[in-house]
């Protein structure tokens, strides 16, 4: 009897192993491997996005967003606010901040090349942050995210570069490293990863406000399953002995 136990305890332990490593009409090594495939395409698709706003190419940086945005901020728009605009900035936030005028589209279009106090044509700047004194020299990879049904992402990297106080405030030139967190928020859309978000707003106080463009209120995101991939599982590669296991069931 003491034999027929433990031989039925471990028949009930494979049954249970199998419940909990397969998904019903799919395999743990097919999730897996989509997943894995999935994120290795965020992450390229990261480094190609992060080089754009690095450069500057302004241009490279609009054909990343969501088509819902293109369709409401045009390649002009993107242009003369340097790559930081909301869908809706006519009618949000910045027409009521005091003192600031908002363009008229006449206008934008005749002005998407940028001049210095001198009047003389000056290059275009992605805007990292509202603060000009930051500079955005390089980044690492910290996580991507992906939700269960591959609907959307967020890859969540660490900004490094240098901070400048502003010397209008302050005597002398005071710099020093920056090192802030940064979320960038994916959307797949006819099979095509774009940028959902559409800008980070800093308060006075320093708090830091996420608007999302799609599906445009955070609950929808944090309510979501993840699947967590961090830069060291970038290196996996599909197991043979996983999809050997996979001609089985």
């Amino acid at each position: 009897m003491r034999g027929f136990s433990k031989t039925m305890g471990y028949l009930l332990s494979g049954v249970f192993l199998l419940s909990w490593v397969f998904v019903p009409g799919k395999s743990w090594a097919q999730v897996s491997d989509k997943f894995l495939k999935e994120a290795k395409t965020l992450a390229k698709l990261e480094d190609d996005f992060f080089k754009k706003r690095l450069n500057n190419d302004l241009k490279g940086a609009y054909n990343y967003q969501h088509p819902d945005y293109k369709e409401k901020i045009s390649i002009e728009e993107f242009l003369y606010f340097e790559g930081r605009l909301e869908s809706d900035y006519r009618n949000g936030v910045m027409p009521h901040i005091s003192g600031l005028m908002i363009p008229s589209m006449e206008h934008i279009k005749k002005n998407t090349v940028k001049r210095d106090i001198l009047g003389f044509p000056r290059p275009s700047y992605y805007k990292w942050f509202r603060n000009p004194f930051i500079k955005v020299q390089r980044y690492s990879l910290e996580r991507i995210s992906i939700s269960e049904d591959g609907q959307y992402a967020m890859v969540k990297i660490v900004l490094k570069g240098r901070e400048r106080l502003n010397p209008a405030q302050v005597r002398g030139d005071i710099q020093f490293d920056m090192i802030r967190p940064h979320v960038d928020y994916w959307e797949k859309v006819d099979g095509k990863w774009v940028i959902t978000v559409l800008v980070d707003k800093t308060s006075i106080s320093g708090a830091m406000k996420t608007l999302y463009f799609i599906p445009n209120n955070n609950d929808a995101w944090v309510k979501k399953e993840y699947v967590h991939i961090d830069p060291a599982s970038l290196l996996a590669e599909p197991d043979p002995e996983r999809h050997a296991l996979n001609g089985k069931h």
